[in-house]
């Protein structure tokens, strides 16, 4: 992953700029990886990482959810983006940046896949997914039922 430079500087608006600094560089492999599998797309979830960090509040001391926020914006930007499927040549580029068993879940199609990342694996109520996504909470489900037939499809085929 190749992030601007520009794009890790927080502005400085208190001085709790090194803890969500801090907080952001630790993190900062996992809210790719989060970007990437929601965009489908690894110049587009850099795009959505650099665009999520310009939409969170640092003017207040951080806490215990900072990566939550941080997740939070980084699933607005990403959900927003045109990232659709991934393309044979991205295939290669996103294993490299993907934890190992990620990439099925990224060869899923968009819909399900962004219910699936947002519920499953990031943690999300079905009602925060539905908000998220603007869909009822029994479209959440469908669509997490699709995803997870086509997971299983997938692995029994491998």
């Amino acid at each position: 992953m190749t992030l601007n430079k520009e794009a890790t500087m927080l502005p400085s608006k208190s001085g709790s700029q090194e803890t969500w600094k801090n907080v952001f560089q630790a993190n900062l492999d996992a809210l790719f990886q989060l970007a990437l599998l929601l965009t489908a797309d690894p110049q587009e979830a850099e795009k959505c990482l650099e665009g999520a960090i310009h939409t969170v509040d640092f003017s207040h001391q951080p806490d215990e959810d900072v990566l939550v926020l941080l997740q939070t914006a980084v699933a607005r930007q990403s959900i927003g983006s045109s990232g659709m499927t991934l393309s044979p040549a991205g295939v290669a580029e996103a294993q490299s940046m993907l934890q190992p068993g990620l990439l099925p879940v990224l060869q899923l199609e968009r819909f399900p896949r962004v219910c699936f990342v947002l519920r499953m694996l990031v943690g999300y109520a079905t009602s925060a997914c539905a908000r998220m996504l603007g869909i009822d909470e029994g479209g959440v489900t469908v669509l997490l039922r699709i995803a997870v037939l086509q997971l299983h499809v997938a692995h029994c085929a491998s």
